[in-house]
């Protein structure tokens, strides 16, 4: 089965908070939630912590630049998602900015816990003042794995 991927919402609030909500989703049963969190601060951007959709978030990975932005994937998965919103939360750290772009992938592996089997490996980099950056991922294990990217840019 080839893997879909669907859009279910972006957004972004330069407004400094310690939460931030997503617009409302339906997450469908079994398919892969993807979340990719981008904020801000002034000295240290926080990690922040997903919940929403009666799903569990689990942090994939994460990287900052310059440690003031930080760049954060989080996958979930569920039998029996609900509608609605999601909630960015930095534990009372205000930001100062936070962009979110959230999608769904379909096709792919559902075992394990909250997506745990459909997510088999996850590389990062980071540059400063660069016009390229290279991310290298290891040998795929069949032709019919895909990829899911997030970039922030400045």
């Amino acid at each position: 089965m080839a893997i879909t991927q669907a859009a279910l919402t972006s957004g972004s609030n330069t407004v400094d908070a310690a939460s931030f909500t997503t617009a409302s989703i339906t997450p469908t049963a079994n398919r892969l939630v993807i979340v990719d969190v981008i904020n801000d601060h002034g000295t240290t951007a926080t990690l922040p912590t997903l919940s929403g959709n009666g799903l569990t978030y689990v942090e994939i990975t994460n990287v900052t630049n310059s440690a003031v932005r930080r760049l954060t994937k989080c996958r979930a998965m569920g039998a029996s998602p609900t509608a609605g919103a999601i909630t960015i939360d930095f534990g009372g750290g205000t930001q100062t900015g936070c962009a979110w772009s959230v999608y769904e992938f379909d096709g792919i592996d559902t075992s394990g816990t909250n997506g745990s089997g459909a997510v088999v490996q996850s590389a990062t980099n980071v540059g400063t003042d660069v016009t390229t950056l290279t991310v290298t991922l290891a040998a795929f294990g069949s032709a019919t794995n895909g990829v899911a990217a997030a970039f922030g840019h400045n």
